[in-house]
């Protein structure tokens, strides 16, 4: 890596997923005695951080086994040469390279990431490798009696037809709104997997007239499939009863 002038910055954009740290920018600035760059040790960084760091600072030309520290730079006092300021810095993390140069390299090396970690002490995230899907079945129209649902394409379900898993996963959630319009007694929404009912689903009470709403979620892997597993759904409604318009999510996770 060659000398450069003291101001000048060459960024590598890397795109990478993992359970740690999303979206890196490596960052090489120029080392000069002016410019102390300040920053804040921590104790431990995760291994799992450490390791992405190095093996993207490795895909840029640094040999990991040269590198002899990682620490995480104080955000509120970069360095000059480092200049974010149209970045949004909330749940970013600096992370500083060390590494044994060599007589021609005097570059300070920085990947700049995307933390996991603060996005997640900011509450409602789970980063993970499963992916979250949603399967939308639903039936515009009045039903008198139980039936299957239709899918988002408009075919109506059976005990053989439904959406078709591709990967291992699991059922985790199902939500649906309808419309009670007469009657009195329950209206079950029932996952079906290859033709069998799961004991997952979402209940109505159709006391009285109106739309009605239910939600329910659970852990993963506790209603599991596998590729090429069929969901479907049927609403199983009481003797008497008229509904209309239902709309359902079935919430899944793929591995």
């Amino acid at each position: 890596m060659n000398k450069r002038g003291k101001n000048k910055l060459f960024a590598i954009v890397g795109i990478s997923i993992i359970v740690l740290l999303i979206t890196s920018v490596l960052i090489t600035a120029s080392d000069n005695n002016e410019t102390e760059v300040i920053k804040e040790k921590i104790e431990k960084i995760p291994s799992q951080t450490r390791d992405y760091v190095e093996k993207f600072a490795e895909k840029k030309g640094i040999n990991p086994e040269s590198i002899n520290n990682v620490t995480e730079v104080n955000f509120n006092d970069l360095p000059k040469e480092v200049s974010i300021e149209n970045v949004d810095d909330t749940n970013l993390a600096i992370y500083q390279i060390d590494y044994n140069k060599t007589a021609e390299e005097e570059d300070k090396i920085f990947v700049i990431t995307y933390s996991v970690e603060k996005l997640a002490s900011q509450g409602d995230l789970i980063v993970s490798q499963d992916k979250r899907e949603f399967l939308n079945f639903g039936f515009g129209g009045e039903m008198t009696e139980s039936g299957f649902l239709e899918t988002a394409t408009g075919v109506q379900g059976n005990l053989e037809k439904g959406y078709v898993m591709m990967r291992y996963g699991s059922i985790i959630g199902i939500s649906t709104n309808l419309e009670v319009m007469e009657g009195n007694g329950n209206i079950e929404i029932i996952i079906y997997k290859n033709g069998e009912p799961v004991s997952f689903g979402n209940t109505f009470v159709a006391d009285s007239a109106g739309v009605k709403k239910d939600y329910d979620i659970q852990s993963k892997d506790t209603v599991s499939f596998e590729p090429g597993d069929t969901i479907s759904l049927y609403a199983k409604s009481s003797d008497g009863i008229a509904f209309r318009d239902v709309i359902t999510l079935v919430e899944i996770i793929e591995k």
